[in-house]
């Protein structure tokens, strides 16, 4: 702000500020992109395991675990905070056939990045139209999360007691 003052103080004419003010942006969003790339490399260096903990009640996956939205969040927000990372969601798309979460990361400094997924509703079974859209929501809050962030889920370790030691892959996150 100091050299569009400066500017100002010259007598600078309206062009000249536009462009003072241009440049001023254009440094402040990449120093703005450096930070959050400097915390997003910290982020990751915390090595963050999501633990799938919850167990599909039905369809193809039955029996199998996966990692719930509650488990990603949990897993991933000290971490994240600490490096001043947040994550949130927003319903980009909202159609009675059609959903789509836009999952945005954004760093103090004012920098962010955003992943878009879409998806119909999950009309499993015995779910009304509100779950089935809830579910789907859910769903892809869990997935544009982990893709933003690069993670994947691992099977809850079980003491050596049999299949679920993290070092196997298995469906779903």
């Amino acid at each position: 702000m100091q050299l569009l003052q400066i500017a100002v103080g010259q007598g600078a004419d309206l062009d000249r500020l536009q462009k003072f003010m241009d440049m001023q942006e254009r440094w402040e969003a990449n120093e703005a992109r450096k930070a959050f790339n400097n915390a997003f490399a910290a982020f990751k260096s915390e090595a963050v395991s999501i633990i799938k903990t919850t167990e599909v009640k039905d369809g193809p996956l039955k029996g199998k675990m996966h990692a719930n939205l509650h488990d990603v969040v949990v897993a991933v927000t000290p971490a994240l905070s600490k490096h001043g990372l947040s994550m949130s969601w927003k319903l980009s798309r909202d159609e009675k056939d059609w959903l789509e979460v836009t999952c945005n990361l954004r760093h103090v400094s004012g920098h962010a990045e955003s992943v878009s997924m879409g998806a119909a509703p999950d009309t499993g079974p015995g779910r009304n139209a509100i779950q089935a859209r809830a579910s789907a929501k859910s769903y892809l809050e869990r997935y544009t999360a982990t893709a933003i962030l690069g993670l994947a889920a691992k099977e809850a370790d079980d003491d050596g007691n049999g299949e679920g030691c993290g070092t196997q892959p298995s469906a779903g996150a």
